[in-house]
Formats: C-alpha cells, structure tokens, sequence
C-alpha cells in the first residue's frame, strides 16, 4: 500500500523524523547562516561570456531574495529539538551486483525486510526541502519509468508531499526512487523513517543506506538486521558505486 500525503502528515506520524529533517533544512538551505551567504568574488554568472565581480550590494539583494524564497520553503512544525539524542551514524551497502538494475531491486528488498524485521508499520519519505519531484526531468530511459511511476501515483508538477509505503508498493516505490536519486542530482535528498521510530536514513547516488540514530535501542536494532541481511558497514563513509552501470 502507498499513499500520498502532505508534509505536516509526514511530520506528525514521527517527531523525531520532522526534527531531523527541519535541522537539516535550516543548516544546508537557510541563507542567514554565514556559511551559506553570498560573497562578493569573481563567478560566472548565467549569460555572460567571462566570470564578473560580485559586489557586497549584489551579495546583499541576492541573500536578501534567498531569504525570502527560503521563508516561503521551509517548514512550520513545531517539535523539540534532537541534537543532543543523537547516538550514531551508520552507513551501509549490500553486496556487489552485476548491474545498478539488480542493486537497486536488492536495496528495495533491503528495505523492505527491514521495515517488517523491526516493525516500523510503514515507511515515510519525505523530500529535506519543499522542491516538487517532478523538478528536474530526465531522458534516461530507466529514471523516465521511474518518474512515469512517481505520475501514476498521482504526483504532479506542484506535489512536495511525501508518502507512506509498506508492502509490495514499498518495494516499487524504493526501485524507482533509486534511479531518481542515481540520475536527478538537482533534487533535494530524500529521507526516509518508520512511523514512531528513532532514526532518519537516506539512500545515496551510489546506493547505500546513510542512517542517523538518536536512540541505542534502535541503532542495535539497525546494526544487528543489517548484518543478518548481509550488508556491510562502510567503514571510513566514503561511499562507492557496488554495481556497474546497466
């Protein structure tokens, strides 16, 4: 079964999920924090021929326009923060597979006998930032299907909701957004979790499974089905595609 729901849906059915994803939100696209903030350089700038000196006023009505754009994107949820319950990351891969097709028909299998191993009812995704699904196309054949899915289920040009998913859907759903995530790098990353759960996870470009904890009791969890269903921890976070290119 998968459904389509809004953001505040998405925040209320797991707290600890919404925190995490409004933490991320405000650190990578709030342009008030310095390391965000435009300033002044030679760049190029869209049209013109050689790279142009970006003035202090310029950087000023640009961050000024960022903000404002930034207000009307984000996220009004109130819920407690989380940093200081952080417990640990994690990031995982499965086995090498011959091509990215069977990985990310492995990684949906993953996910799934996941979900039910540790009974997380359903499983949220949920874009980190209000940009539409459908904002970057594509003409790879394998990511147009993937998209044609996305459509199917109802998603259209203006959609910045989530879903909920469990069962044979689960499965589908993980198999398309793998080849979303693989191909459209100009999407926000998709984060997923279970209903009530202590974790936020995302599925990387190369396919792995990037988790964050913020209780022991759900990273033993985690750590001890990941190993029982052969995937290997990437030790030193440097991730890598485990499949060749179809």
């Amino acid at each position: 079964m998968i459904e389509r729901l809004d953001r505040t849906s998405i925040f209320k059915l797991n707290k600890t999920f919404a925190a995490f994803i409004l933490e991320e939100q405000d650190a990578i696209y709030n342009p008030s924090h310095d390391y965000n903030k435009y300033e002044p350089e030679e760049m190029i700038v869209h049209g013109a021929e050689a790279p142009t000196l970006i003035t202090q006023a310029m950087c000023d009505q640009w961050n000024k326009d960022r903000y404002e754009d930034f207000l009307k994107k984000k996220d009004h949820f109130e819920t407690a923060p989380i940093k200081d319950k952080h417990t640990g990351s994690a990031v995982y891969h499965l086995p090498r597979a011959a091509t990215a097709t069977s990985y990310f028909e492995n990684l949906a299998n993953a996910v799934s006998e996941l979900a039910d191993r540790l009974q997380w009812k359903s499983v949220l995704f949920l874009l980190n930032y209000s940009i539409p699904w459908l904002h970057q196309d594509n003409d790879y054949e394998p990511v147009k299907k993937a998209l044609d899915h996305l459509k199917r289920l109802g998603v259209d040009e203006n959609f910045t909701g989530g879903f909920k998913a469990s069962g044979p859907e689960l499965k589908e759903f993980v198999k398309n957004l793998s080849w979303i995530i693989r191909c459209n790098a100009s999407l926000p990353t998709c984060c997923f979790s279970g209903i009530d759960t202590d974790f936020s996870a995302s599925i990387c470009q190369y396919g792995n499974l990037h988790f964050h904890f913020y209780s022991e009791s759900c990273q033993r969890q985690i750590n001890e089905a990941t190993k029982d269903l052969g995937m290997m921890e990437v030790e030193d976070g440097n991730c890598t595609p485990y499949f060749s290119e179809d």
